[in-house]
């Protein structure tokens, strides 16, 4: 089983992963790390400081570990709801924590202002495709995510449209313009 844990960047993934990889005992690929050390991109996008990956090669990686592997594949990354997964888990946090986030990372103004838009705009939630479990991450233990995750998993629910975030900033901008 292959199982998607995606979100916009700053959502808390990465956190969540490597609690899930220790409570299930699986293999979790961590697409930034594996793109760059195996190198699996098309080429560095220097003005967004990221790599274009190269999804026909990630694929590649991604089916040699799972014949390594037996039972569940975590793929962890903003972009694993586009690697066919067969259940899908879309982590989501108040976009203001994710700006902090991200700015405490170093990004840049204008990858910060993406990924914030992206947040507000649901934009993983909407690309995932089959089963999809969506979670508030904002201000919860993660250990409490993960025990989410694997009742989700385990039982196959679904959940989307459960995070809107628009009604929050559209009466922020009604008020502050």
């Amino acid at each position: 089983m292959r199982i998607a844990i995606t979100g916009t960047p700053g959502v808390g993934k990465t956190t969540v992963s490597k609690v899930l990889e220790k409570k299930l005992g699986v293999k979790v690929i961590n697409i930034t790390e594996v793109v760059k050390q195996y190198k699996l991109y098309k080429e560095k996008d220097e003005d967004m400081d990221s790599y274009v990956i190269d999804f026909e090669k990630l694929e590649e990686f991604i089916k040699q570990v799972e014949k390594n592997e037996e039972g569940v594949v975590v793929i962890e990354g903003h972009v694993s709801h586009l690697l066919n997964p067969d259940y899908t888990v879309v982590l989501r946090c108040d976009p203001e924590i994710v700006k902090e986030r991200l700015e405490k990372r170093k990004y840049n103004r204008k990858k910060v202002l993406e990924n914030v838009q992206a947040e507000i705009l649901d934009v993983c939630l909407c690309e995932s495709k089959g089963k999809v479990y969506e979670i508030d991450t904002t201000g919860r233990d993660v250990n409490d995510i993960v025990d989410e995750i694997i009742t989700a998993i385990k039982f196959k629910k679904e959940r989307k449209g459960v995070v809107d975030w628009m009604e929050k900033y559209f009466n922020y901008l009604s008020e502050n313009i």
